[in-house]
């Protein structure tokens, strides 16, 4: 959801439904709006790889995260991916004047010795807040700036060792911090645009009051109690409603989540008709269906899967009716965005 929420804060219109759709069906860079969504997973991606080989971050850094960001786009690109601005720009609807050209450079290096700085970790946090305004203040380059400043959020998190993934998967959803609430997003980075500390300390409270909300999601997600009860078997019903599944494929999967882990044994009860054999040829079917799957490859003891699109459409409504997902992100907000995207344009 952090690429999606980046670029809905940019103006793209995609909903999480309708990226989700185009993952399943194999069409995630169909458009230049779904490409911008893929050019963001790539960068978070190689964010995430640069962070675990290399803890620094570096200027090089930033210009291929933008490089990755903006490349093949149309409404969204730059004419130079990956390099810094070669002019002066001005941002809409704001009253800041990022710096000449000529000094990007040294502000960029600047920030990311700030960045790489050994100071306590209990500043941490801060670090992050206040990087993210210097560099939207700098505006290092002619577009993309935004994606960039996010995807540069994503990567202290995981530099500073804050729980942003667990076995593989992204938890901790920074760009969520922002993407509720686009318009207070930008009256914040406004309020803090003159670099009074009044406004500096009211930004970096508005961020970590952001992020503490998105831990205490997180929080709540990891329970796998309130998982259960509040998204996945809602998300099976929602299934079983529509007809969408079938009576044994619900027993099943009823029967596995409620137990966490089965093996074949463990799911007489739920195929009460079937033999041995039989039931784990069912077995295999709902692991190709994607319904079940093995805790370990090739094992014989089996969680329940979601990636099954029918059941995988379950979720997003019940993560969307229990207020994890934004309206922004589920296209669901009743009014339309007061201010414009801050954009870069020449003077």
């Amino acid at each position: 959801m952090e690429s999606l929420g980046s670029a809905r804060i940019e103006g793209n219109n995609t909903t999480l439904s309708d990226y989700v759709e185009s993952r399943m069906e194999g069409n995630a860079t169909a458009s230049d709006q779904l490409r911008e969504i893929a050019n963001i997973e790539e960068a978070m991606a190689y964010a995430e790889e640069a962070i675990e080989h290399e803890s620094h971050i570096t200027a090089a850094f930033i210009r291929e995260l933008h490089h990755i960001a903006v490349s093949d786009l149309d409404r969204e690109g730059d004419r130079t991916p990956g390099s810094f601005r070669s002019g002066s720009v001005r941002i809409s609807k704001s009253e800041h004047l990022p710096p000449e050209h000529l000094m990007v450079p040294e502000y960029i290096d600047e920030l990311v010795a700030f960045i790489n700085r050994d100071d306590p970790p209990k500043y941490d946090l801060m670090k992050v807040a206040l990087a993210h305004h210097r560099f939207g203040w700098i505006h290092p380059f002619s577009n993309g700036n935004g994606r960039v400043v996010r995807l540069l959020t994503h990567a202290m998190l995981i530099k500073y060792g804050f729980r942003v993934q667990s076995g593989g998967d992204r938890i901790l959803n920074p760009t969520a911090v922002f993407c509720n609430d686009r318009e207070r997003y930008y009256a914040m980075l406004a309020r803090a645009d003159p670099g009074t500390d009044a406004g500096l300390e009211e930004w970096c409270v508005y961020v970590l009051n952001g992020i503490l909300h998105e831990i205490n999601k997180v929080n709540r997600l990891t329970d796998f109690e309130y998982l259960r009860q509040t998204i996945l078997e809602p998300a099976l019903a929602h299934a079983r409603e529509r007809r969408l599944v079938t009576p044994l494929e619900h027993a099943v999967l009823l029967k596995t989540m409620r137990m966490g882990e089965v093996r074949s044994a463990d799911l007489a009860e739920a195929m009460p008709d079937l033999s041995s054999s039989q039931r784990t040829y069912q077995i295999r079917k709902l692991v190709e269906r994607k319904m079940l799957q093995p805790t370990v490859e090739g094992g014989r003891t089996y969680t329940a899967g979601f990636a099954n699109s029918y059941l995988l459409r379950g979720v997003l409504a019940a993560l969307i009716a229990n207020g994890f997902v934004s309206d922004q992100l589920a296209g669901t907000s009743s009014a339309p965005p007061k201010l414009s995207p801050r954009r870069a344009h020449a003077p």
